[in-house]
């Protein structure tokens, strides 16, 4: 039987990427969080992080494409909640959490963006 996750993967195909990540705002407002993404797709993305957030937190993320067939650097703003936040205790501290998180607003611009950047991974 097919899980919702596979019906996702099928949708918006993920690819590997290690980009750059800003948190523009979160609940809280804690600015010590580093993330990068692992994968991404136009649903969402895998980050590692340097602390953990908790599930159904909502963010403000600016991710920072480079390099496929883009002439230059851009840079797309989105809305994710997270989805999973797991702890890998052999992983270097800057990258100590793998969080999952579904992206919940992604402006047109910044999708026609990140698709471009996709298509040229």
């Amino acid at each position: 039987s097919m899980t919702s996750r596979d019906i996702d993967k099928r949708r918006h195909p993920r690819a590997r990427a290690s980009l750059t990540t800003n948190i523009h705002s979160m609940p809280g407002g804690e600015s010590d969080l580093e993330l990068v993404t692992i994968d991404i797709s136009l649903g969402g993305a895998r980050c590692a992080g340097n602390r953990p957030i908790e599930p159904d937190t909502t963010l403000r993320l600016h991710f920072r494409l480079e390099g496929g067939e883009l002439p230059k650097p851009e840079t797309v703003s989105v809305e994710a909640t997270v989805r999973r936040c797991i702890e890998n205790p052999v992983a270097p501290e800057h990258r100590r959490y793998e969080i999952a998180m579904q992206f919940l607003r992604l402006e047109s611009e910044a999708r026609r963006m990140l698709q471009t950047y996709l298509n040229s991974l």
